[in-house]
């Protein structure tokens, strides 16, 4: 084709590219929650353009992480994940980041989403095998702890009233899909533990997210939402 001969497309195609070019690229968001009616329509893991629109029905909420903060919707409407109120703080007045500590008046949680809490079952993510650290909630008095997995003989650690974290033991190797029983004394049933080797250590709190819902690490989940700016649209 000769751009000479059209001349009139030539010109209406290099504008539209130049428009193209001149318009900010919507930004990502990420469902991390969703609940009601229309939740298999937005299911937790799911990418969205910023400039999407939510069509969501009575009963419905979900639950995006942006850059910044966290934004929830509630239906019935239609909302677009842009039309956010400006950042809120949190706790001490800085912004919450995947190693921050729950604000006053939350239930208590582990200092990071990457300290084992040894109070809760399920499924733990871990970016690496080194250096892993526990973490108990009530530190008021002394405890006994004895962990055992599949190999390895049980490893018992004691605590001393105030300590909240120790290391793991380093005679019970971690690797992806091993699992431990954590009993501790004066708590009939034990904690049940199975943790899941990140294939890459994430680069922001977006791909952190992604990669606990991909491995079912909802207790981690949790808490990096709930430390997280809250910039829901006032209203």
């Amino acid at each position: 084709m000769s751009w000479g001969r059209n001349s009139s497309f030539a010109r209406a195609t290099i504008v539209a590219l130049l428009a193209a070019a001149a318009m900010p690229a919507a930004a990502n968001v990420l469902v991390v929650r969703s609940t009601g009616p229309s939740a298999a329509a937005y299911p937790p893991g799911r990418s969205l353009p910023d400039n999407v629109r939510l069509t969501l029905r009575a009963g419905d909420a979900v639950i995006v992480l942006a850059a910044g903060g966290t934004r929830t919707f509630r239906g019935p409407g239609v909302f677009a994940p842009s039309a956010a109120a400006a950042p809120a703080q949190v706790g001490d007045g800085h912004r919450a980041r995947i190693g921050a500590v729950r604000s006053a008046g939350i239930v208590p949680h582990s200092p990071t989403i990457w300290h084992v809490d040894v109070t809760q079952s399920g499924t733990f993510c871990l970016s690496s095998a080194s250096h892993v650290m526990l973490w108990r909630p009530d530190t008021s008095s002394p405890a006994t702890l004895t962990i055992s997995g599949a190999s390895g003989a049980p490893r018992t650690m004691r605590w001393a009233a105030g300590q909240a974290t120790a290391a793991w033991p380093v005679a019970l190797p971690i690797t992806n899909g091993s699992s431990f029983n954590i009993a501790q004394s004066g708590v009939a049933v034990p904690t049940q533990i199975t943790f899941r080797m990140l294939a890459h250590e994430p680069a922001d709190m977006q791909s952190v997210a992604q990669a606990l819902i991909a491995n079912g690490c909802q207790g981690q989940l949790d808490v990096l939402v709930e430390t997280q700016p809250d910039l829901s649209p006032a209203g």
